[in-house]
């Protein structure tokens, strides 16, 4: 996927925060903010994890942060080919909003994996949402995402 650009620093309308791309030295808020077990038990596992992750052109992680410095919401996207679709697709891994307000963060976080995944020349962004997360559900549909046929298992 050559010729990808990276996004400048951007601020969400309505939000005295700010998204920029993940960088290395965030892995501890961004645990923190996930409340992620895993870091805390295998620390050194997830670090060599989070530094793949960012370095993968395969996928885009950014981090929203306030006026404090403190990382309040993140968006992650993964990019595949797709031969039956034809050309790029992306998928909306996760997106986190915490604090208020919740709802601008939100969209402001959508908009940015949107707009990579339209830059990066994808065709289709499909999001998996955890059934329990209402709230990203109801921000989805208010974008005009529909609900269509998407089957998981977990494997292992």
């Amino acid at each position: 996927m050559g010729g990808v650009t990276v996004m400048a620093a951007r601020s969400i309308p309505g939000t005295d925060v700010r998204v920029r791309r993940g960088r290395r030295q965030d892995l501890p808020r961004v645990s923190a903010m996930l409340g992620a077990a895993a870091a805390a038990s295998a620390p050194e596992r997830m670090a060599r994890f989070f530094r793949r992750l960012l370095a993968d052109l395969g996928s885009d992680l950014y981090v929203a942060e306030d006026a404090r410095g403190e990382i309040v919401g993140l968006v992650a996207v993964t990019y595949a080919r797709s031969l039956i679709r034809g050309g790029r697709s992306a998928l909306l891994d996760g997106v986190r909003a915490c604090g208020e307000p919740a709802g601008p963060l939100l969209e402001g976080l959508l908009l940015v994996a949107e707009e990579r995944a339209r830059r990066r020349g994808c065709r289709r962004l499909t999001a998996w949402v955890d059934p329990d997360d209402v709230t990203l559900r109801a921000a989805l549909l208010a974008r005009g995402y529909r609900a269509e046929e998407l089957l998981v298992t977990e494997l292992g």
